[in-house]
């Protein structure tokens, strides 16, 4: 500990050389405890800390190579010991209290330099400020939301004319990300373009491990289950219902954690998720494509569980060194979102959700982050080119209504389905010769909806 206080001074770090791993713990720590004395940027030059994973080759050479020159303070994560001029160690796995104590040793260092240009409070004032603010926002939640109270299975009603989504990704955010795609993919091969004809997109992410095509196939029956078709003249209520419990909990869990900002935690008997919007994942020790995350759906009911609250400073503390232990335990919030909703439904649609009325995209789903199932792809493409109803997308590219409903139902619960006829905008026809683009990405489009 230091002798005398710290000078106020905010800790600028960036972190392209902790790796991955690192990455996740430090992310969720900046997000909670952190926030008041780090601020991440976006290179090592505008960093006044450096932090290095000394265990991981690139950044070690990085470090004693370019940046130990520098002189900086820095922060090195390593599992042995490592003794080096003006660096602390950090002994792997990391937990908040070294974080937070190791702040204070390189705020005691930069103050030397800086007495009289504060910028931020130490690290020793995080912990009461922390819980001042819990306490806080807690009395606000509770106005929409009481701390402990369980979930209530929603009441049965007529399907209402706008459904209520929660929107994960904001439009100028996802404006931005539709911008990149396609710059990518005008960038690309057209010989590209071939490769997607006839064939099935896989239904597993490129980190995740191959399956068997048998594996594949049963993975697929639990997502968009085997219902067969319906006539869409006949009565469809068959294929309409009111969403399981667990959904029902998680959407309100990841609306109140959106409405305040805060880390909240969903407690069931079987497993305790955590929704944490500030670094947008979501933390469940329950595999996402394993049996036993089927199974604890399928077994959530009102009587058992399904309470929620904001997190508590302690909670955080906790929750900072479960992501420590398990950083395979973090997901992305739309992709835990998005394979909840499918598995919850395996192939048939929210009560609210009318499959014979004409719906849009607002835009695209972020399709390298969610898993996949056959003609995902197809179904966005045609989606996105104006309203249709359901049936009419299943109609026109040949497929099980199945796999519709079940991307209607997981896109609606991330807020991607724009139901409201006065913003549903038919796109005007264009003509080849003046106005129609022909880059990659229409050709591509043009191609997965069979034009």
């Amino acid at each position: 500990m230091i002798d005398q206080p710290n000078q106020n001074i905010t800790l600028r770090v960036c972190l392209e050389d902790v790796g991955t791993h690192n990455k996740a713990v430090l992310d969720f720590f900046f997000a909670k405890l952190g926030q008041h004395i780090f601020k991440v940027v976006d290179t090592q030059d505008e960093a006044n800390v450096l932090i290095i994973d000394y265990d991981y080759p690139p950044a070690r050479q990085h470090y004693e190579e370019a940046f130990q020159v520098w002189h900086k303070p820095a922060i090195i994560l390593s599992i042995a010991p490592v003794e080096l001029e003006d660096a602390i160690w950090l002994a792997k796995p990391l937990t908040s209290r070294a974080l937070l104590d190791a702040a204070e040793q390189v705020q005691s260092k930069l103050s030397e330099n800086l007495p009289n240009k504060p910028e931020s409070i130490t690290a020793s004032a995080v912990a009461s400020e922390d819980q001042r603010q819990h306490l806080e926002q807690q009395k606000q939640a509770r106005a929409a939301f009481k701390k402990n109270t369980p979930l209530q299975r929603p009441e049965i009603k007529p399907a209402a004319d706008h459904s209520v989504n929660i929107p994960l990704v904001g439009d100028v955010v996802a404006d931005q990300k539709d911008a990149m795609a396609t710059e990518d993919l005008s960038k690309a091969d057209e010989g590209m373009v071939s490769g997607f004809e006839g064939t099935a997109l896989s239904a597993q992410a490129p980190s995740e491990p191959e399956l068997t095509p048998e594996e594949q196939e049963a993975r697929w029956a639990q997502l968009c289950g085997s219902r067969p078709d319906i006539d869409p003249g006949e009565d469809y209520s068959s294929v309409q219902v009111e969403d399981s419990f667990y959904l029902s909990s998680l959407k309100d869990a990841v609306r109140l954690a959106r409405q305040c900002q805060q880390g909240v935690l969903l407690n069931f008997p079987q497993a305790r998720i955590y929704v944490l919007p500030e670094i947008h994942r979501v933390f469940c020790a329950i595999p996402l494509n394993t049996p036993e995350f089927e199974a604890f759906i399928n077994a959530c009911n009102v009587q058992d569980g399904g309470k929620m609250h904001i997190l508590s400073t302690q909670e955080v503390h906790e929750l900072n060194d479960m992501i420590v232990q398990q950083t395979s335990a973090l997901y992305d919030l739309e992709s835990f979102v998005w394979t909840s909703s499918l598995l919850s439904a395996q192939g048939v649609l929210s009560r609210e959700l009318d499959p014979a009325k004409a719906v849009a995209l607002k835009h695209w789903p972020s399709l390298t982050r969610l898993e996949h199932f056959p003609h995902v792809m197809s179904i966005a493409a045609l989606w996105s080119t104006g309203p249709l109803s359901a049936f009419d997308v299943a109609k026109s590219l040949k497929i099980p209504q199945r796999y519709v409903f079940s991307f209607y139902n997981a896109a609606s619960a991330l807020g991607l389905i724009e139901q409201d006829p006065d913003k549903l905008i038919k796109k005007q026809p264009t003509t080849r010769a003046t106005e129609a683009p022909r880059g990659l990405f229409s050709r591509l489009l043009k191609r997965l909806i069979g034009g």
